[in-house]
């Protein structure tokens, strides 16, 4: 199981699985790509498999970005992660691009 996060200007590209092994890694590579930008866009499109971790991941990135004065949407959220943030009713949370 991996997740890689490539920063690409004004986008992070995250692919691979997120789950309680790997999202502590996506973490710390996601808050340097969000404090170090203004807006940034998360392109989930290569994500392959996640959990709970996968959502609980972006509310953090969330905060991170609301802590630093910045902004996070989302893009490319798949299909499953919508599902269980409207099941835990903070979908509302979630910009997407």
């Amino acid at each position: 199981m991996s997740v890689e996060l490539r920063h690409d200007g004004d986008r992070l590209i995250v692919s691979g699985e997120i789950d309680f092994e790997t999202a502590g890694k996506a973490l710390e590579s996601g808050r340097t790509a969000i404090e170090s930008t203004q807006s940034l866009t998360v392109d989930l499109s290569g994500v392959t498999r996640s959990n709970s971790a996968g959502l609980s991941l972006m509310i953090e990135w969330l905060g991170i970005a609301r802590r630093s004065g910045h902004t996070v949407s989302f893009a490319a959220v798949p299909s499953g992660l919508m599902q269980l943030a409207g099941v835990c009713q903070v979908d509302g949370l979630l910009p997407t691009a």
